[in-house]
């Protein structure tokens, strides 16, 4: 069994509800135990997070107008934040409320957005389906601030109904999409230039425009009146349908791939007892016996953000935050521009014969000897040192699979590595000088183990 101690199990839950961890991070949730790891994820809000903030916000000012920057303030986020739930929420829901820059095009937009997605994380649905409603971002990507009572526009309506609420085909009819659609009726977006030579404007919110609202009554899921926005989120976040679709991919992402009807209903039930609290849906899951289970282990495999965040948080390598949108779009992901209102197509779409070796090039890029001090490619020998690994071959090899594969790997492939780095013959130095060590950390990265979450 994969995850028969408490370590697999914490390895495993930071690789799922998390993106992955650093060597200290591991000893401080491995003191903490599984159910201290657990409510420290479960309550961010009780962990200082300010050197992430502080990194995310030397990129802020210049993120208004430039992409890349924008892409960094999330990145230098992922890569150094104390609160990994929060931000793996913030992941999940970008993806839940897919928004594209392609369309969207002002950079400040999805950065408003992204902020209101991270204070939502782990609150009430109803409040974030509320935000996600009147969010400029949103109402650009899916042509609500177009909606008018003389013209609706059935965008929004249909996507919220069907990608972000109930699902396809759940519960709702076409009628309820147009009586959505003029309840949603009379939204705009405000923004300003800051500088004259901005080439993008700036957020500044949305405004109601009550003449172009559509004030008649109308019959949405049964219910019938003067409804507006407010009253539309109400009315679907109060259905069990709801409560389904959203538990049940809460427990895809974060849990097994086919949950069953018996473990949708749990989520579903603390969704209804706690007022819609994503944090107590997220609770069931992380505390079940499934999230533990053979079904449970390494079925998933890592998205190119996962999988390039979770190795530079595992090597220490803060000073790649720059580069991180170059190595995630060589392996077929960028934030901010998912491919549709659908989001990504997750699992074996995430690997073909390009993206497959963007992910060995990578390894062999953080890997590859950097000049002295150079804190964006390994320093194998420090990293082993910082962490009393390099005595022996045979614990810089348990320490580097630890690290990047929760050590499950077979005895032969373990001789291989020790072997590798001199066997009985190791020494620290010259495993370092013939690079022996980088080339350790190499192969371990490109484990078939190493690109599953």
């Amino acid at each position: 069994m994969a995850l028969a101690t408490e370590r697999q199990r914490i390895q495993h839950l930071l690789r799922r509800a998390g993106f992955g961890y650093s060597p200290e991070e591991l000893r401080e949730y491995v003191a903490l135990g599984l159910p201290g790891t657990i409510d420290r994820l479960l309550n961010p809000e009780r962990v200082d997070d300010a050197a992430a903030s502080a990194a995310a916000g030397a990129f802020r000012e210049k993120a208004i107008q430039d992409r890349q920057a924008l892409l960094s303030t999330w990145h230098a986020r992922l890569v150094l934040t104390k609160r990994p739930l929060q931000e793996k929420l913030t992941y999940f829901w970008h993806d839940h409320w897919a928004t594209g820059i392609r369309k969207v095009n002002a950079p400040s937009y999805m950065l408003v957005q992204n902020e209101a997605i991270r204070a939502g994380a782990l609150g009430k649905f109803r409040d974030l389906a509320m935000a996600m409603t009147r969010d400029p971002a949103m109402m650009i990507w899916l042509d609500n601030r177009d909606n008018v009572a003389k013209a609706p526009n059935e965008n929004f309506a249909r996507e919220f109904l069907e990608l972000f609420t109930l699902g396809e085909g759940r519960l709702y009819t076409e009628k309820d999409v147009k009586e959505a659609a003029r309840a949603l009726t009379g939204w705009r977006v405000t923004a300003a230039k800051v500088n004259p030579d901005d080439n993008f404007p700036v957020a500044t919110g949305v405004v109601f425009m009550p003449r172009q609202f559509d004030a008649g009554t109308k019959t949405f899921l049964g219910q019938t009146g003067k409804l507006g926005d407010e009253d539309i989120v109400r009315i679907v976040t109060s259905k069990r349908e709801c409560a389904d679709y959203i538990g049940e991919k809460l427990w895809r992402f974060f849990a097994v791939s086919n949950p069953t009807a018996a473990m949708i209903q749990r989520t579903t039930d603390a969704y209804f007892a706690n007022d819609t609290s994503i944090r107590e849906m997220l609770r069931v899951i992380l505390t079940s016996e499934e999230m533990y289970s053979e079904a449970a282990y390494r079925w998933r495999i890592k998205s190119p953000v996962e999988h390039v965040v979770n190795t530079t948080r595992a090597l220490g390598l803060t000073d790649r935050v720059p580069r991180i949108a170059r190595d995630t779009q060589s392996e077929g992901q960028a934030l901010f521009d998912p491919p549709s209102v659908a989001g990504w197509n997750w699992g074996e779409a995430w690997v073909n014969s390009n993206t497959l070796l963007a992910r060995v090039n990578f390894a062999n890029d953080v890997t590859r000897r950097g000049k002295p001090g150079q804190l964006m490619n390994l320093d194998a020998a420090a990293l082993l040192q910082a962490n009393n690994a390099g005595r022996t071959a045979d614990a810089a090899v348990d320490f580097a699979l630890d690290l990047l594969v929760g050590g499950d790997v077979d005895r032969a492939t373990r001789a291989t590595l020790i072997e590798h780095i001199g066997g009985t013959h190791y020494s620290l130095s010259e495993a370092s000088r013939s690079g022996a060590l980088q080339g350790l950390f190499y192969l371990v990265l490109t484990m078939p183990l190493a690109q599953l979450a």
